[in-house]
């Protein structure tokens, strides 16, 4: 099967290159039994991203790249790389994978273990046993990471322990190609669409596995994060409560 692990950017240029070659040198070779590549949703990133993938795919034939006019948030480059991977790179399961080691790459072999075992939805948690969150965070932010979560797991009952999570594997046929994979349904475009995305795997019945992770910080650069994504996240959690179904 073809597995794609998307990738959004914008001002990585100190990290992807290392990044790509980690992927496609290591942890891909090690995955025989699918066809591996690697779709990267750049925001049109003024530092030069973009040139160095377009480098890489010469030497990396399963590496795509999409050029976005602008930044628009993570959520809107997400569904730009899903949908093109549905349909123009045929993909069977999408994995969503941050650009700057927040995510060790080692771990996609087992979300793909975990699909081969016959799982739709495998997500790579920081909150069950084994699984962390960087200790150099700040209290507040580890804080706010696992309320978030945990506001979105009890509010909307969701099965799993961490429901903010950005490191997934989804199958595409009756799965991932069945999101609201038009900026007009999305309720947001920043970090709270995994919520969305979550819910809605979980209302189509996906066959879910969380499997424990450890979250690395960053290796350059600051957190993307703001405090937007705190109300943006509560927004959607509350519509997705008491819409209409």
């Amino acid at each position: 099967m073809k597995i794609i692990t998307i990738i959004p950017t914008y001002n990585e240029s100190e990290l992807i290159g290392q990044l790509l070659d980690a992927l496609f040198e290591k942890t891909f070779k090690d995955i025989q039994n699918h066809q591996m590549g690697v779709l990267v949703v750049d925001g049109n990133s003024p530092d030069g991203t973009a040139e160095i993938v377009k480098t890489k795919s010469a030497k990396y034939p399963n590496l795509n790249l999409i050029v976005e006019k602008e930044k628009r948030g993570i959520g809107a480059a997400y569904i730009a790389g899903i949908k093109y991977a549905i349909e123009k790179l045929r993909a069977d399961a999408v994995i969503e994978f941050d650009g700057d080691w927040q995510h060790n790459p080692e771990d996609i072999k087992r979300l793909v273990a975990e699909f081969d075992k016959g799982y739709d939805y495998v997500i790579g948690s920081r909150y069950v046993a084994g699984g962390s969150i960087p200790k150099e965070w700040a209290l507040w932010r580890k804080s706010l990471s696992r309320l978030g979560g945990l506001t979105a797991k009890f509010v909307l009952g969701l099965p799993v322990n961490d429901a903010t999570s950005g490191f997934k594997l989804s199958r595409v046929k009756n799965f991932a190609e069945r999101l609201p994979l038009d900026e007009s349904r999305i309720l947001s475009k920043y970090y709270a669409y995994k919520i969305q995305f979550l819910y809605e795997m979980l209302r189509l019945g996906a066959k879910t596995k969380e499997i424990s992770i450890k979250f690395l910080e960053r290796r350059g650069g600051s957190s993307k994060s703001t405090l937007r994504d705190i109300f943006d996240s509560l927004y959607v959690v509350l519509a997705l409560r008491f819409r209409k179904k």
